[in-house]
């Protein structure tokens, strides 16, 4: 009931047109539709970009992204049969630094919050913050474990440093196993991975290899943000 006050609360303030035979979200307490989406990311998007004080705008870099980042959030079949992705895996978005990879599902997360849309929420982690955390447990296959099961967005992968196992291996390199277990996890479990990186595919083979890249191809939806840094 909650859930449904709020976006009903939106609704008021936003009102949408969705035309003749087409539900109204106010009979849907589980999904938002696109449209709606899309409206509230704008509206928080500008909240979030304002607070950093810089000026959120759509543009021919980022409109497209957007289109598919809603629709996906919003299991829309659109995603599908307009941008032919699917919607049983998780989202790759790569791009250059400061295009807005990260921003983007931050303000996905936040909307989950703010109006208890409890199926857009997923953690978000630094991929730095793992390798930290790794040098310091003790039980280090906990922390691989941890990070290996449930939805998560493993924030600017590649950009973690070696991580330190001189025990056992010296410098290993986490991400490979992490990506390894998360990849059994979505074969049987269905579970998804948000990640957000500076790297094409071909760097994330180059760095975490050829295996590494093959489970990508069937993980993840994998799209680009174009344009210039909005830094």
């Amino acid at each position: 009931m909650r859930q449904l006050n709020s976006i009903n609360n939106i609704l008021k303030k936003h009102p949408l047109n969705l035309g003749k035979g087409k539900k109204s979200i106010q009979n849907k307490v589980s999904l938002i539709e696109t449209n709606q989406l899309k409206q509230l990311f704008n509206i928080e998007a500008k909240k979030y970009y304002a607070s950093k004080n810089k000026t959120f705008t759509i543009d021919n870099n980022n409109k497209n992204f957007l289109n598919q980042l809603c629709r996906y959030f919003t299991q829309d079949e659109a995603f599908e049969t307009i941008h032919n992705g699917d919607l049983n895996k998780g989202l790759f978005i790569y791009g250059n630094s400061g295009t807005g990879k990260t921003s983007s599902l931050t303000i996905i997360n936040q909307i989950s919050k703010k109006y208890t849309l409890k199926n857009l929420w997923f953690p978000i982690i630094e991929t730095s913050e793992v390798v930290m955390k790794f040098n310091t447990e003790k039980n280090k296959d906990y922390v691989i474990k941890y990070y290996s099961n449930g939805n998560y967005m493993l924030d600017d992968l590649g950009s973690e440093p070696f991580a330190s196992n001189i025990f056992i291996y010296g410098k290993e390199d986490i991400f490979i196993r992490i990506l390894e277990a998360r990849y059994i996890q979505f074969i049987t479990k269905g579970t998804k991975t948000y990640i957000t990186s500076n790297l094409t595919l071909q760097e994330i083979k180059k760095r975490y290899g050829l295996r590494i890249e093959d489970r990508f191809i069937e993980m993840f939806n994998i799209l680009k943000l174009d344009g210039e840094s909005r830094r």
